[in-house]
């Protein structure tokens, strides 16, 4: 039973992967949900991991898209950097797919950014006339007595696609997860 269990996690992250990489889809939730109906499972069954579609996500990619792939991530990484060395003041960082080297052929390029207030940010844009739209993410906190946190995103349009400035207090700047400095996009970069 488990290892009919294991290939059915598999087959369903490899399945996730294929829709987040040639879809455009970037919710993992949402893939593994379409995943496991594509193959007549409820979503109550085990459905794999983030990180197990992430690892599917770059098989996928190495075995269909390998040089198509490496050039649109290049291209992302150095309007990412581009993007950066512009919001320097807000100590800017890379995250999601095109950092971890995931993103697939509909990318939205994810910068945060550290501020005071989301005001300076927008005050920031309008100087400059950048066009954008705003929204709020929704995540679960850690601690189940308190609300879901909530994260500003002003939406950029890029010459790839979507771009995300999410927004976050300065004291956050040690406590989010996988990020990249100017400094770190530009080793990635090889510059």
């Amino acid at each position: 039973m488990a290892r009919q269990s294991k290939h059915i996690r598999f087959q369903v992250a490899h399945k996730a992967a294929q829709m987040m990489a040639e879809e455009g889809i970037s919710d993992y939730a949402f893939a593994k949900r379409k995943a496991a109906k594509f193959f007549g499972l409820d979503d109550g069954d085990a459905l794999p991991s983030n990180e197990e579609i992430n690892d599917a996500i770059k098989e996928h990619q190495a075995i269909f898209f390998d040089e198509e792939h490496e050039e649109r991530l290049k291209v992302l990484r150095l309007e990412a950097l581009s993007l950066m060395k512009k919001f320097s003041a807000f100590n800017p960082h890379l995250t999601g797919g095109v950092l971890d080297g995931t993103a697939g052929r509909y990318p939205t390029l994810h910068i945060q950014l550290y501020a005071d207030s989301m005001k300076e940010v927008e005050f920031f844009l309008l100087n400059h006339n950048i066009a954008y739209e705003t929204r709020d993410r929704k995540s679960r906190t850690k601690d189940p007595m308190q609300d879901k946190r909530i994260t500003p995103i002003l939406k950029l349009e890029g010459s790839m696609g979507p771009i995300e400035l999410l927004i976050y207090h300065i004291d956050d700047l040690k406590i989010n997860k996988l990020k990249a400095s100017i400094e770190e996009t530009e080793k990635l970069l090889k510059l």
